[in-house]
């Protein structure tokens, strides 16, 4: 019971690859319905196992495609969150990704937990994502993180488009610390 082996299965049954997992995923919660979910956490468990004795790029790969299809319900976040050692390797992987359902993650995970360099990753994420919600989640963490300089972001954001980042950013900035 690997990683890759479980993710296959998963693959599958979405009748989509890692590839095309952005473009035909559409919208909604429907890999919450993958009824794999079991073992591909055991599999996710024993790959942190595996990331904590010697960091493997392969196997951390297969782990940002595996919070990236678990966007909805967070499990695979909280388990890297709570039992990946050194989270720095794997965050700067995530963030690199073609997946913008893990960037958004890794966004909220340097938001919550102490990783070196992490206000530099969020501003990297802000300046150069083009997904509008990996921005607002990486201002979002940013302000957890140094709300002078989230606000001094958002401030570049106040006429976006986009009415949720609107939102994001007015909070950010009427937030008195």
């Amino acid at each position: 019971m690997s990683l890759e082996t479980e993710l296959a299965k998963f693959w599958e049954w979405a009748n989509m690859t890692s590839e095309t997992y952005n473009k035909e995923r559409g919208l909604g919660d429907w890999e919450i319905e993958y009824p794999g979910w079991d073992e591909l956490y055991k599999a996710i468990d024993k790959a942190l196992e595996q990331l904590n004795k010697e960091f493997n790029h392969d196997l951390a790969q297969h782990l940002v495609y595996a919070l990236a299809i678990d966007n909805e319900s967070g499990t695979v976040l909280q388990k890297v969150d709570e039992k990946l050692e050194n989270k720095l390797r794997f965050v700067k992987k995530a963030i690199n990704s073609d997946q913008p359902q893990a960037r958004w993650q890794a966004a909220e995970l340097l938001g919550n937990t102490e990783v070196e360099d992490r206000e530099k990753l969020l501003v990297n994420l802000i300046n150069r994502d083009k997904d509008k919600y990996v921005i607002r989640r990486a201002l979002m963490s940013l302000d957890k993180v140094n709300h002078t300089k989230a606000a001094e972001f958002a401030k570049g954001f106040v006429k976006d488009p986009d009415p949720f980042m609107k939102l994001v950013v007015k909070e950010i900035i009427k937030k008195k610390v």
